[in-house]
């Protein structure tokens, strides 16, 4: 009786645990990452499974590209500088022409982030199960529904510079405002008694800050007519703060080539691959940082111009990640209870080659100068990562 006392006491321990307290006690810090495992009751070790497949998608959010809708050519009889207007670019790709010698482009743009799903798993409902390891009292089992609401707003400043008429430099600088609700219902259980414990808890939080910045740069390597090919690089820092989910906390790398048309009709098609350093949203269950998975990433469609104030653009764009974590969907798992096997339904980790497939449909209007008006919608395709069902992107841009 006496340490069936003991157990309940120290399960009704943890169960008194809410909110700040709760994240400083179980976690270390009140950063958002330590919010998801502070609310389903379990601690960093154990959660790593689930947040390594969520963070490796929620640190490298999608950007629109530093291309401009314009770009200038040098007229060679009277040697003045004029603007293409046959199309004014893609908004989610890379076109092989660049902006012109000495030209600039400035833009900013607007981004809506309302995940609803990870790996195929609606997020309101996510069956988990845990293991609490004590070293005083017998290891705690812990049986959990959970409810993960997120929700990003994403601004980005670009900045593009002509250096040459073949070579372009970018910059772009994303600010974020994340907000994030985790709810869980659930049971923590005595592997070696009866002792058993219900809870229910409800954590919000709430970051903003400047997320990786990403420098990048262009060369036109060929035109034939009105065929381009160029090659480029981005590089992406993390200057944003991982632990509240406003970066990756990694070195990125990213070589491409893009291959295009010029043209009223002007397609175009990118490939690349990301590299990316340890960050500490990809930890092992030691807590040892990991490399964060690296993509193969692809962009192919076409932007045509409907008159000349008025493009309308279509994308598909896709990342395909190799051996990277993932979350299943429910699965029967065992865990002792009360001295026996008891089967539970919980998702749980698989390292697995997956996609992540868009299609984006959006326009370029031009109503004055060299002014663009943007809009576009992004729509998954497909299951694979953290994902939203749809992302509205606004934009504003000038070329000078």
């Amino acid at each position: 009786m006496l340490i069936r006392a003991l157990i309940i006491t120290a399960l009704a321990g943890l169960l008194g645990s809410t909110g700040a307290s709760a994240q400083t006690s179980m976690c270390g810090n009140t950063k958002l990452s330590c919010l998801l495992p502070t609310a389903f009751h379990t601690n960093p070790p154990t959660f790593n499974f689930f947040n390594e497949a969520f963070g490796t998608q929620i640190g490298q959010l999608p950007l629109a590209t530093p291309a401009s809708g314009f770009t200038f050519t040098f007229d060679k009889k009277t040697a003045v500088y004029t603007a293409s207007t046959e199309s004014f670019g893609p908004l989610l790709a890379e076109r092989a022409e660049t902006i012109g010698r000495r030209k600039a482009y400035l833009a900013f743009t607007y981004q809506r982030f309302a995940f609803s799903d990870l790996d195929g798993n609606d997020l309101t409902n996510l069956p988990i199960l845990f293991s609490f390891p004590s070293p005083q009292f017998p290891q705690v089992v812990t049986s959990t529904d959970n409810r993960v609401d997120t929700k990003i707003d994403q601004f980005v400043a670009f900045g593009t510079f002509g250096v040459t008429d073949r070579i372009d430099v970018s910059l772009a600088v994303p600010f974020e405002r994340i907000s994030m609700g985790a709810s869980a219902k659930g049971t923590e259980l005595c592997t070696a008694c009866s002792a058993k414990a219900a809870f229910t808890e409800f954590i919000a939080g709430s970051a903003s800050g400047v997320g990786d910045v990403v420098v990048s740069a262009k060369d036109t390597l060929l035109k034939r007519g009105r065929l381009g090919v160029a090659v480029g690089g981005e590089a992406r820092f993390p200057s944003g703060d991982e632990r509240n989910f406003l970066g990756s906390g990694a070195f990125g790398i990213k070589p491409y080539l893009v291959l295009s048309r010029r043209g009223k009709i002007a397609p175009h098609v990118n490939v690349g691959y990301q590299w990316n350093s340890n960050s500490a949203l990809a930890t092992d269950q030691n807590g040892k940082e990991q490399r964060l998975p690296g993509f193969f990433a692809y962009a192919g469609g076409a932007d045509i111009g409907l008159s000349k104030r008025v493009t309308v653009v279509a994308d598909l764009v896709g990342e395909h990640f190799f051996n990277a974590p993932q979350v299943s969907t429910p699965r029967s798992v065992t865990a002792k209870v009360n001295g026996q096997l008891r089967a539970f339904s919980s998702l749980v980790l698989i390292n697995d080659s997956y996609g992540v497939n868009n299609l984006g449909v959006g326009l370029k209007a031009n109503p004055w100068g060299h002014l663009l008006v943007t809009a576009n919608a992004l729509v998954k395709l497909d299951e694979g990562g953290l994902r939203a069902r749809a992302i509205p992107l606004a934009g504003i841009s000038y070329s000078f």
